[in-house]
């Protein structure tokens, strides 16, 4: 039994890349189309695999983990260009637990004009 949950969690980390690389093209091709619930539930599924990610990231190869960031920055900039506020807030939450992941999503937000700045928050 011991062995079948090991071959059920390698899988998963096999897949992973995969799996986000899939999810990311899908949210592309269809995003122009979304509502605000089709990225709330865009946003959840986002939010599972960077969870599952972050538990087993130590397991990918380098192009495995490039290939993650990547699709993370690609989400990330599909849901800047969406520019709904509540899409783009839920976004930022999940980023903000992966920060040593997406160093510079958070610069190119605030380029957008998309996040306040350090100095916004103090006035």
């Amino acid at each position: 039994m011991t062995a079948v949950a090991v071959l059920m969690v390698a899988s998963c980390k096999e897949t992973l890349p995969k799996r986000f690389d899939t999810f990311v093209n899908n949210v592309e091709k269809k995003c122009d189309s979304f509502s605000e619930a089709d990225w709330n539930k865009a946003n959840a599924k986002f939010e599972q695999l960077v969870d599952e990610f972050e538990q087993n990231k130590d397991s990918y190869n380098q192009e495995e983990l490039k290939q993650i960031r990547s699709d993370i920055t690609k989400y990330v900039g599909l849901v800047a260009k969406s520019g709904i506020n509540s899409v783009i807030n839920a976004v930022n939450g999940v980023v903000d637990q992966i920060p040593s992941l997406l160093e510079g999503i958070g610069n190119f937000l605030k380029d957008l004009g998309l996040t306040e700045s350090d100095e916004e928050k103090e006035d």
